[in-house]
């Protein structure tokens, strides 16, 4: 079962900055939710041999890698290529994908291109398209979808069922002391708690100065962390203005 994920976004039209990103700002908080951790994050080149090195090398860190683009008929779409590349297995088409192509022609598309949308690793599992007969697939931990973003999401329930883990807890703090003077306290409450992640976020809005966040396993260690923080940064003259609290799912 996967608890820890990263995800690729393939494209040089996100690089170059053609088209926004959308999909990690959907991706990751239905990750979290489900009590997966998204590790590590990347956007690369529609370039084989790049994607093929950061892939071997991604695949050591997570228990599963999220891709997202690069599957469509043109000669861009190198991430099929790329996939079995590292999965050491060849390039097949799939007889059910296969099947599904030619069920839904598109006027004037061209058959010969459009059927590369049917390639897949040898030993890939579809990933059902409700929107399109072009699948994704999954192979050796990596999980391939579109790249459009109505596809992404009509597709991504699919992963949830490989995800175990529990959901964090989290205590989010809000108040107008600047960073510099609170860090030797963050320093001590991470030293008291280890088993807290806290995180330090500057804030531009104007009603704070910065937000402090609390994750954890626990609810109960989260919260503690949280008020032996707030009692550090009261010493130093700071009061908490506002906190807010999310309860997971205790391991």
């Amino acid at each position: 079962m996967t608890k820890r994920v990263g995800i690729v976004i393939l494209g040089d039209e996100v690089l170059k900055g053609e088209i926004r990103e959308a999909n990690l700002a959907y991706m990751i908080p239905l990750l979290a939710e489900w009590g997966a951790e998204t590790a590590l994050c990347a956007i690369l080149p529609d370039d084989i041999p790049v994607v093929v090195r950061h892939l071997r090398r991604f695949r050591e860190e997570v228990d599963l890698v999220v891709l997202t683009g690069g599957i469509g008929p043109t000669p861009d779409d190198i991430t099929r290529d790329a996939v079995a590349a590292v999965a050491g297995v060849p390039l097949i088409v799939h007889p059910e994908a296969k099947a599904a192509l030619e069920a839904r022609p598109y006027k004037g598309s061209n058959p010969e291109y459009r059927m590369l949308m049917a390639m897949v690793p040898q030993g890939a599992t579809l990933i059902p398209n409700p929107l399109s007969p072009a699948p994704g697939f999954f192979i050796d931990g990596m999980a391939v979808f579109p790249g459009v973003p109505r596809m992404l999401q009509a597709m991504f329930e699919w992963v949830k069922p490989m995800v175990s883990g529990h959901r964090k807890s989290r205590v989010t703090l809000y108040a107008m002391a600047p960073e510099s003077s609170y860090a030797g306290n963050m320093k001590e409450a991470m030293a008291a708690f280890p088993d807290v992640g806290i995180g330090s976020y500057p804030m531009s809005d104007g009603e704070y100065r910065v937000r402090v966040v609390f994750r954890g396993a626990r609810f109960e260690r989260t919260e503690a962390c949280a008020a032996f923080f707030t009692k550090l940064l009261s010493e130093i003259g700071y009061e908490v203005l506002r906190r807010a609290e999310e309860r997971g799912e205790d391991a």
